[in-house]
């Protein structure tokens, strides 16, 4: 099944009434050949299960309607609810690329990645290849990815280079089965971080080196701020004996979370380690 934006309620492209008014112009329907000459896969898995749930529940919400002349409002509306096309409740309309677009920016800002993020809402399906491409996902053009949907992965965006595009769903009877995971910062939609691993894994209730600087993270995964003793009990201030911790909570900083050493003279450092002597 694909999330596919293809025309509005006269079977027309531009012109027609705000939102979908026959609950066909943003549909889940089945894969066809459109023929499509491009997939466009992102390498990790958790942004292309985003994608998916982003253009299921834009593909579902009649208040998303098709119309070329208006194409940006879908854009307009989806940020002004938090990125969430469920909970869009203004008629709007987008097309093919629009929507497209729109979905993987939302995914950005809601996994903070910042590559996602700068994905231009004026794509059209004659350079939305390359602005994919430069956000990170690779670009298939073996056969078998695009003359069915066996090889496809829930989340691969489909391509009919100038004129049509639409996001795969499911993944298909003869897709890979291996998942791989970017490793390196993420960030919720509330603006917590947690550090995800290459097998999809992450720390939690434990500290962990990452670029020299240790990190500590709670039972749950999420990065930690504030002051901490050696043993993750939660203090005030630096009060008292011995050393301290304080995992640096300026959000947006170079540095958030990383960990400030202090010592019983109250000197305090950035705990950058020394990986060669192993201090």
């Amino acid at each position: 099944m694909i999330s596919n934006c293809g025309h509005d309620e006269r079977g027309k492209y531009s012109g027609g009434q705000a939102g979908d008014q026959n609950g066909d112009e943003w549909a889940v329907i089945p894969w066809y050949n459109r023929p499509w000459n491009y997939v466009l896969r992102h390498p990790d898995a958790a942004v292309r299960k985003k994608i998916v749930e982003l253009a299921r529940k834009a593909a579902n919400n009649d208040m998303i309607g098709y119309d070329q002349g208006d194409r940006y409002s879908f854009w307009t509306q989806l940020k002004a609810v938090g990125y969430d096309p469920s909970k869009i409740t203004v008629p709007c309309e987008s097309d093919c690329s629009a929507g497209v677009a729109a979905i993987v920016k939302a995914v950005g800002y809601l996994m903070g990645n910042t590559k996602l993020q700068s994905v231009s809402i004026y794509c059209y399906t004659g350079n939305l290849r390359a602005a994919l491409k430069a956000a990170g996902f690779e670009v298939l053009t073996a056969s078998k990815y695009l003359a069915s949907d066996n090889y496809l992965r829930a989340g691969d965006v489909l391509l009919y280079e100038g004129h049509h595009t639409a996001i795969n769903l499911d993944d298909g009877a003869s897709a890979e089965t291996t998942t791989t995971y970017t490793e390196g910062w993420q960030r919720s939609a509330d603006g917590r971080y947690w550090w995800q691993r290459v097998d999809g894994t992450w720390p939690a209730n434990c500290w962990q080196l990452i670029n020299h600087h240790w990190y500590l993270f709670d039972g749950s995964g999420w990065m930690v701020t504030g002051w901490h003793r050696w043993n993750g009990k939660m203090v005030d201030s630096a009060d008292g004996t011995g050393d301290w911790y304080f995992l640096d909570n300026t959000a947006g900083g170079p540095l958030e979370g990383a960990c400030w050493h202090t010592r019983d003279n109250g000197a305090q450092e950035i705990w950058e380690v020394d990986l060669a002597n192993q201090i």
